[in-house]
């Protein structure tokens, strides 16, 4: 038995004369320690891909927004389609502005055919009525190139609904002749449509614009209905965030709770941490791409709830340590 008990002894790896080596692990812990390392790298490079996906899709997604905006889709008037006497308005949307509850559109002049000069000015002076101009309408003086003309049209939509809300406007222009006056002192609109061209595109990466045909009238008038969501990368970034704050909110109320449930001591650590927390789920959730005030869906559906439950968690915590120091005192 005793010659048993010395192979065993000498066999062993903690074994040092006899006594069993505290600096050596047992096989049991190097294989969980090695179980946890591979499963920490497997976590890192999932992590990694994961990462290395949402770039490319946030990518694609940015790219083909902007893309789909920039397609020009024209829209015809009164002017014949084979005809090259037209005058082409090219609208370009600038800017959304769903807080504003403007959009903002450059409308520039184009002139063809028999309207035109050899340098591209207009030949005639011509009238632009358009939608959202300031200045109401607008003449455009012949044998010079017309300026640009800046737009501010109304949005329709509900804001509360980021990411997911949406927007219509409408875009109508007409031009006119500009002839003498009956007294032959000026000149004066007349009702003569000019055969028209509406070209309509946008350079937005974070929305999606896009264009359908409205209506068009035999005085030269041309209405356009306009439409914008936000893009796939702004919403995707708009819920992670939101599910960032649900994982931050989710940690600290499991914190708290196995704290509380184990019996372990409340550090001081815990309530500057808890008390962070509640200043930078504010912070998180104005870094969101776009988002408006308080009081969207997201708010409701998560920032609310999320910093309710860290401020539950806080007072929790704070009126156990205050009970557990009195009751210490007491049975001190």
């Amino acid at each position: 038995m005793s010659n048993a008990q010395g192979d065993s002894q000498s066999h062993d790896p903690r074994a040092v004369d006899g006594e069993a080596d505290p600096n050596v692990e047992p096989s049991g812990d190097r294989e969980a320690v090695a179980d946890r390392r591979r499963f920490g790298k497997r976590l890192i490079f999932a992590a990694l891909g994961i990462l290395i996906v949402a770039q490319v899709a946030t990518f694609v997604s940015r790219n083909n927004t902007e893309s789909t905006g920039s397609e020009v889709r024209t829209y015809l008037g009164v002017s014949d389609p084979a005809s090259e006497d037209y005058i082409q308005v090219n609208a370009r949307i600038l800017e959304v502005q769903p807080v504003a509850g403007t959009q903002q559109v450059r409308l520039t002049i184009a002139p063809h055919g028999s309207f035109a000069n050899r340098d591209g000015s207009l030949k005639q002076t011509i009238n632009l009525d358009a939608d959202g101009y300031l200045g109401g309408s607008i003449n455009l003086s012949g044998g010079e190139i017309p300026p640009p003309v800046q737009l501010v049209l109304d949005l329709d939509g509900d804001l509360s609904q980021y990411p997911f809300d949406s927007y219509a406007s409408a875009l109508q222009v007409r031009l006119t002749r500009v002839v003498k006056s009956a007294d032959g002192t000026g000149t004066a609109k007349s009702e003569e449509p000019v055969p028209t061209r509406l070209a309509v595109s946008a350079k937005q990466h974070d929305w999606a614009v896009t264009s359908s045909p409205a209506d068009s009238w035999d005085d030269g008038a041309i209405r356009v209905d306009l439409g914008a969501r936000r893009g796939g990368a702004m919403r995707a970034f708009a819920l992670f965030e939101l599910l960032v704050m649900i994982a931050l909110a989710s940690i600290a109320v499991a914190m708290t709770y196995t704290t509380l449930v184990t019996g372990r001591p409340l550090e001081f650590s815990m309530f500057v941490w808890l008390g962070a927390m509640l200043f930078a789920l504010p912070a998180v959730r104005n870094t969101m791409p776009g988002v408006p005030g308080v009081g969207t869906v997201l708010d409701y559906a998560g920032f609310f709830w999320c910093l309710i439950a860290v401020a539950a968690c806080l007072i929790t915590a704070a009126i156990t340590y205050i009970r557990t120091a009195f009751k210490t005192r007491n049975d001190a």
